[in-house]
């Protein structure tokens, strides 16, 4: 007797079909429903029934670009001679589903006596995420890799953002670290920029402390070294961390260079091995690779945008002088300094951006700045709080910013210098505080000044 089978579609979308000969049962009422009315009036044979225990002799997957169809015959763990029944393969699909890497699987059989041949659908998941181990001292990344896809034959490195693949991974990782005599618990969580998309999936171990006691670079030809190991003190003694040592390199570290005209320098990854006859168990040396690149020259800074301020003014901020090494960190803090200056104009909004151009031909920078003052601000309602009424219409005259003038927000501390012998004696002082409130749709700013008596003196 042959028969043919389909099975359930693992679809988080959508519940569950199996088809048994000519027809189709859907795991709702109204299909039970229909159904049970077709085999009542006999419109329709009643299904033959398939159950029992079966000899596997065929076994073929398609479906999948990722993933070859050995592959995917080991993750399922089925084997060509064993016995198997129906829903033994529905429990085979159900397990690829789960595991997140497919974005279905469906499966179909035929019988012959006690044979069985079955066939597997894949349908390869987007979205998979770079994994990451973070904190494995004890293997370099690619033997972790390796391991781990000895064990799952489905990682390549990647993993999804849900499903059982991220709890074997996890728990090959635990097995990996135990069979070192290492006993600690494997966590794993999605990483990306605040507010932006999911870039990989982080594992990491949980359990065992791993100290940081030294760091050395290579590459270095062009500073000091000793600057690149004042700089990194701050990692010494705490936790060893790929992501953050990246990051720390990428800023702190990058610091020593851009300071000195090195503008493309590069840090490598974080090279971390166990220390030898360290009495601190598990301490951790780490070797950071550079590459210094070439240093740059300031030939120019090129201005654009509309400004109250002239840009020969502006300009006697810069403390990078044409012609010398770039201090792409000195310059970078001028820039910003330069929108102070427009606060007290009444700009409030105010931003100043740069954007370095370099030709590495002439190992020279062209700086272009760009000036975007906004929007003018001017001062709305003035409000003296905490006075009486004497002393209250008093500071109003004697404030020199009025309702129309540009809005400086820099003006109060001087006003309360200018009026402060003027306010009412009492044996504990006042406290002042300027509260503002921006109208951005009338382009004002109200201002309540509130004087409160000085507690505690």
């Amino acid at each position: 007797m042959a028969e043919d089978a389909g099975s359930p579609s693992f679809d988080q979308a959508q519940a569950p079909i199996v088809s048994r000969g000519a027809v189709s049962v859907h795991y709702n009422l109204k299909a039970l429903y229909v159904l049970a009315v077709l085999l009542l009036t006999g419109s329709i044979p009643a299904p033959a029934q398939s159950s029992g225990t079966f000899r596997l002799v065929g076994l073929r997957v398609v479906g999948s670009k990722r993933y070859e169809v050995s592959e995917v015959v080991r993750a399922s763990g089925l084997k060509l001679s064993q016995n198997i029944t129906p829903d033994g393969l529905k429990e085979v699909a159900g397990k690829l589903g789960a595991l997140g890497i497919f974005a279905q699987v469906s499966y179909r059989y035929q019988t012959q006596g006690d044979a069985m041949t079955a066939e597997f659908t894949v349908q390869d998941a987007t979205g998979l995420l770079p994994c990451t181990f973070e904190n494995f001292v004890w293997f370099t990344p690619e033997e972790l890799t390796d391991e781990v896809r000895s064990q799952l034959p489905l990682f390549k490195g990647y993993g999804p953002q849900g499903g059982t693949m991220l709890d074997l991974i996890a728990a090959q990782l635990v097995a990996l670290l135990a069979a070192k005599g290492i006993h600690a618990q494997v966590q794993y969580s999605p990483q990306g920029a605040i507010g932006g998309a999911v870039q990989s999936m982080q594992f990491r171990e949980i359990g065992v402390p791993l100290p940081v006691h030294k760091i050395d670079f290579t590459g270095v030809a062009n500073v000091d070294v000793g600057l690149l190991q004042e700089a990194a003190r701050p990692l010494l003694d705490h936790d060893y961390d790929t992501s953050f040592i990246q990051d720390f390199s990428r800023g702190s570290l990058a610091l020593v260079y851009r300071r000195r005209g090195y503008l493309r320098v590069q840090f490598g990854d974080p090279a971390p091995h166990l220390i030898a006859g360290d009495p601190t168990p598990n301490a951790v040396a780490v070797t950071l690779p550079v590459s210094e690149g070439e240093k740059y020259s300031l030939k120019e800074i090129i201005w654009s945008g509309e400004t109250v301020i002239p840009y020969e003014e502006l300009a006697k901020l810069i403390h990078v002088a044409v012609g010398s090494p770039v201090d792409a960190s000195g310059l970078e803090q001028d820039v910003l300094t330069m929108i102070l200056f427009f606060h007290p104009k009444g700009y409030l909004q105010a931003d100043v951006k740069s954007k370095a151009i370099l030709d590495d031909a002439t190992r020279t920078a062209v700086y272009q700045i760009q000036i975007q003052q906004g929007a003018l601000f001017r001062l709305g309602k003035l409000e003296i709080a905490g006075m009486d009424d004497a002393h209250a219409r008093t500071l109003e005259r004697r404030s020199q910013l009025h309702p129309g003038d540009p809005y400086d927000s820099t003006y109060w501390n001087r006003f309360l210098q200018e009026v402060g012998h003027e306010l009412p004696a009492n044996s504990s002082g006042w406290s002042f505080k300027p509260v503002q409130t921006i109208h951005n749709d009338t382009k004002t700013v109200d201002v309540r000044l509130v004087f409160t008596v000085r507690s505690g003196q």
